[in-house]
């Protein structure tokens, strides 16, 4: 019973992840030249290339290469945890030369959302049970975000933790801003070329 279960759920994801990559796309990776950001987009941003790219019609983008383009179709966070997003537009290269390089084919890349840990507000257990039998039996939970949500409360911004709170745990809650640093890893969603 619990391998068809584990099957199940097991061939559901992967389902999940494959529906969430587009069948014609080619996954890049570059680093922020500029901090990213949908809460105060900018309208051109630079990325350094970490692998070759290409982009179709013998033009093949250079790894270390730096990709300038617009920051177009930005939207906002919303509810039931739907993440901020963009779409990104190169307009120009400048190779490992120094020699700029521009890109006539309009090319629509989509930022690629990092599916990474919520350390913040995982919980840790810390005790010992107190006959041995259950270890978790005097145990204290708590995430690291309490000891941070507790001085807000005693501060009087009472509010503000709650609707925190309320965005991460409920499934109508707010989804995330982008917002990424300069030197900071950054995926997009490049169309595949034939």
């Amino acid at each position: 019973m619990i391998k068809k279960i584990f099957l199940l759920s097991s061939m559901l994801m992967s389902l999940i992840v494959i529906s969430i990559i587009p069948a014609n796309a080619q996954v890049f990776k570059g680093t922020a030249l500029d901090e990213i950001s949908t809460k105060n987009p900018k309208d051109i941003i630079r990325i350094k290339a970490s692998r070759d790219l290409n982009l179709g019609d013998g033009v093949v983008v250079e790894k270390n290469s730096i990709i300038v383009g617009k920051m177009l179709d930005v939207i906002s966070p919303e509810s039931f945890h739907k993440n901020a997003s963009f779409t990104f537009i190169p307009i120009e290269y400048i190779d490992n030369r120094g020699i700029k390089h521009e890109i006539k084919k309009e090319i629509k890349a989509t930022y690629r959302q990092k599916l990474k840990p919520d350390f913040k507000h995982s919980e840790i257990s810390i005790g010992v049970s107190t006959d041995g039998s259950d270890p978790l039996d005097s145990a204290f939970v708590f995430s690291p975000s309490y000891i941070s949500d507790t001085k807000k409360i005693v501060k009087g911004e009472g509010k503000e933790v709650w609707d925190d709170y309320v965005n991460r745990n409920t499934p109508w809650g707010k989804g995330e801003e982008i917002n990424i640093k300069v030197n900071e890893v950054i995926y997009f969603n490049f169309p595949d070329v034939e």
